[in-house]
C-alpha cells in the first residue's frame, strides 16, 4: 500500500479569478496548495496540488525563505522543517511552490514580519526627490526572454512602444542599496524565517557575543548588497523598516530625472568609474564603490553592481501602450501578476543591472523580469522608497 504525509500550503492572491485546471467555483482567495509525499518515489518527493484554504490547521505550519508554509499534521511539519534546513531540500521545496504558483496563479502566504527595530530607521540614509514627470521615450531595452538581441552588425535591437510621460509623486528612496548587515539585522529582529539557506554569504555566528546571531560571513562582505534573497523577502524587509519596494516608475524616475538621463549618472557611457564594465570583478562589490556612479540627487549605484527588485508585477502592454491623455500618474503595473496565456506566466520586475560588457544594460529603463520566487542570481538585490509628510506635493 503507499504511504501518503500530507502537506498544505496556504495561498492568498489580491483578486478572485478562475484558475484553468479547476472547477470555475473554486476561487484564488480560498485556495491552498496541498502536497503528498510518494514513498514509491526515490527520496521523499512532494507533489503540490490546490485545495481549500479551509482546510488549514492554523496552528501548523513552517517559515522559510519569506513564506509561511501550513501542514496539515505533525509529522508533516517534522519531515518539511527537515528539508527546508538544507540547500538542497529547501531549493526543492521552493521550485515546487514556485511552479504551482506559475501554473495556476496563486500567490503564497508571506510570513508576518516582526520586530520594530526597522521602524528606527526612518528616513537616514534616504534621498528626497520631489515628484515631476518624465518621459518614457518609446524606444528600450528588456532583457526578459534571455538578454538582449543582438543583430548581425553587433549593434543590439531595441523594443519599440508609445513615447508618452510619466508622473510621480514625490519619495524618499534609499540612497545606497540594502546589504548583508542591513538584513542581517533584519533577520536578527525575530525574522529568521526571511533567510535563504543557500546564501553563503550570511551565515549564523557559532561563537562570540553574536552567537547565535545572523552575521555576514565575512567582514568583508558586510556592505555588499544582499543578495540571494526572493521578491517576497525583499518585500518582507522593506515592510520591515517602514518602506516599501519601488515601483517601476518610481524606479526610474529616480535613475531617469526630470531632464532624461540615458544612464543614472547622465548621458556618459558607463566606464569602470562607474560600473562594473569591462566585466573585473566575479561577484558584488561595496554599495559605497563607483562615486560617479551616482545620480545627480546622490542615489548610488542603479546600475552596474546589481539589479534591483521593483514592486510592480510584470506584462508588456501595461509599459509599451500609451494612456489615452498622454500622460500616467502614478503607474503600478498590471495588477496581478498571473498571465497564463504569455509566455512569461507570472513575473515580477526588477531593474538595473549587475554587470556587463554592452553599455545597453546599464540605461535607465532597461527592463527585466524573473518569476518571484527566483534567487538564483547573485546578481538581484533591492533598495526602499518611503513616503512621508515631509515630502510634500509633487
Amino acid at each position: 500500500m503507499k504511504k501518503i504525509f500530507a502537506l498544505t500550503v496556504v495561498v492568498s492572491f489580491g483578486m478572485l479569478f478562475t484558475v484553468p485546471t479547476l472547477h470555475a467555483a473554486v476561487r484564488a482567495k480560498t485556495m491552498l496548495l496541498w502536497a503528498t509525499q510518494d514513498e514509491q518515489q526515490k527520496g521523499e518527493e512532494v507533489i503540490f496540488n490546490v485545495v481549500d484554504r479551509a482546510k488549514v490547521n492554523k496552528g501548523l505550519f513552517v517559515d522559510a525563505f519569506g513564506l509561511r508554509l501550513w501542514v496539515d499534521r505533525v509529522d508533516t511539519l517534522k519531515l518539511l522543517r527537515a528539508q527546508v534546513s538544507t540547500a538542497v531540500g529547501g531549493i526543492a521545496v521552493r521550485e515546487k511552490v514556485a511552479r504551482k504558483m506559475m501554473a495556476t496563479g496563486v500567490e503564497p502566504d508571506m510570513i508576518p514580519v516582526r520586530g520594530k527595530e526597522g521602524l528606527k530607521l526612518g528616513i537616514k540614509r534616504m534621498v528626497l526627490l520631489k515628484g515631476g514627470e518624465f518621459t518614457r521615450p518609446g524606444r528600450y531595452y528588456d532583457s526578459s526572454g534571455g538578454g538582449l538581441t543582438v543583430l548581425k552588425d553587433g549593434t543590439v535591437s531595441p523594443q519599440r512602444g508609445a513615447k508618452y510621460r510619466v508622473r510621480v509623486g514625490s519619495f524618499y528612496i534609499d540612497q545606497y542599496k540594502v546589504t548583508n548587515e542591513d538584513y542581517c539585522k533584519f533577520l536578527n529582529d525575530n525574522n529568521a524565517g526571511y533567510a535563504t539557506p543557500w546564501n553563503l554569504r550570511i551565515a549564523r555566528a557559532v561563537e562570540g557575543r553574536n552567537r547565535g546571531k545572523f552575521v555576514p560571513a565575512d567582514n568583508s562582505l558586510s556592505r555588499h548588497p544582499v543578495v540571494l534573497v526572493n521578491w517576497f523577502q525583499a518585500k518582507g524587509y522593506a515592510a520591515w523598516a517602514g518602506k516599501r519596494l519601488p515601483t517601476e516608475a518610481e524606479w526610474e524616475f529616480a535613475a531617469v530625472g526630470k531632464d532624461g538621463r540615458e544612464y543614472p549618472w547622465g548621458n556618459e557611457p558607463p566606464d569602470e568609474t562607474r560600473a562594473d564594465i569591462p566585466v573585473k570583478h566575479k561577484h558584488t562589490v561595496p554599495v559605497d564603490w563607483y562615486p560617479k556612479s551616482a545620480t545627480p540627487e546622490g542615489v548610488f549605484q542603479m546600475a552596474g553592481n546589481s539589479a534591483e527588485w521593483c514592486a510592480d508585477y510584470f506584462d508588456n502592454p501595461s509599459y509599451t501602450k500609451a494612456p489615452p491623455s498622454g500622460v500616467t500618474v502614478n503607474p503600478t503595473g498590471p495588477s496581478q501578476g498571473f498571465q497564463p496565456n504569455s509566455w512569461w506566466k507570472y513575473r515580477v520586475m526588477f531593474k538595473g543591472w549587475c554587470k556587463a560588457n554592452r553599455a545597453e544594460y546599464f540605461t535607465s529603463t532597461k527592463r527585466h523580469s524573473r518569476p518571484p520566487l527566483a534567487d538564483a542570481s547573485a546578481g538581484v538585490s533591492f533598495r526602499c522608497v518611503k513616503i512621508t509628510s515631509k515630502c510634500g506635493g509633487t
